[in-house]
């Protein structure tokens, strides 16, 4: 299921409207109709929003996969969202259904600063595998070279941009409540 008809089914078995929703997210009807339709993709930042007013976890709602393998090859791993606009790609890291959510978030060399998160419903762990990620949380920046990891809290607001011309690749993970 694609990240649209998946955001459609969780509104619909929710009972919202289009209407509905964008009231909750403050997103345009025609804005999410496209995004359901696949025929937009969302920010980051958007997809938050989604999801808070859906009252998913972002990573669930990324997390596509039906494999019951607990073993997930690199060249297997789903993408799952791309953003041409930010120069972000999400891939799938877990297969099938465990208590943990995976992805793998790249960013493209030379970015700017993501829209700024609001915070998520559940604490997540965020690891550099390759290059550097510049992370602002709760108003302080932190610079995370390969191999460093952080604990974001739930709630904290939080932002990101890769400081390098290089591809930064970031592992995150958090608990399915």
């Amino acid at each position: 299921m694609k990240l649209g008809e998946k955001i459609k089914a969780i509104r619909k078995k929710l009972g919202y409207t289009l209407q509905e929703l964008s009231e909750k997210t403050e997103l345009s009807i025609g804005f999410l109709s496209n995004i359901e339709r696949d025929l937009n993709s969302p920010s980051i930042s958007n997809l938050q929003q989604i999801c808070q007013a859906l009252n998913v976890n972002l990573m669930e709602i990324l997390d596509n996969t039906l494999n019951l393998s607990p073993v997930t090859k690199k060249e297997e791993r789903e993408e799952i969202f791309v953003n041409m606009e930010s120069h972000v790609k999400v891939e799938s890291l877990l297969n099938g259904k465990s208590n943990f959510n995976g992805i793998a978030i790249t960013i493209e060399g030379g970015d700017t600063f993501s829209d700024m998160s609001w915070g998520h419903s559940y604490s997540e762990i965020g690891v550099v595998i390759t290059g550097e990620l510049e992370i602002e949380v709760d108003k302080e920046i932190f610079l995370l070279k390969e191999g460093d990891s952080i604990v974001i809290k739930e709630g904290a607001p939080h932002r990101y941009k890769n400081p390098k011309d290089t591809p930064s690749v970031v592992y995150w993970f958090s608990s399915k409540k």
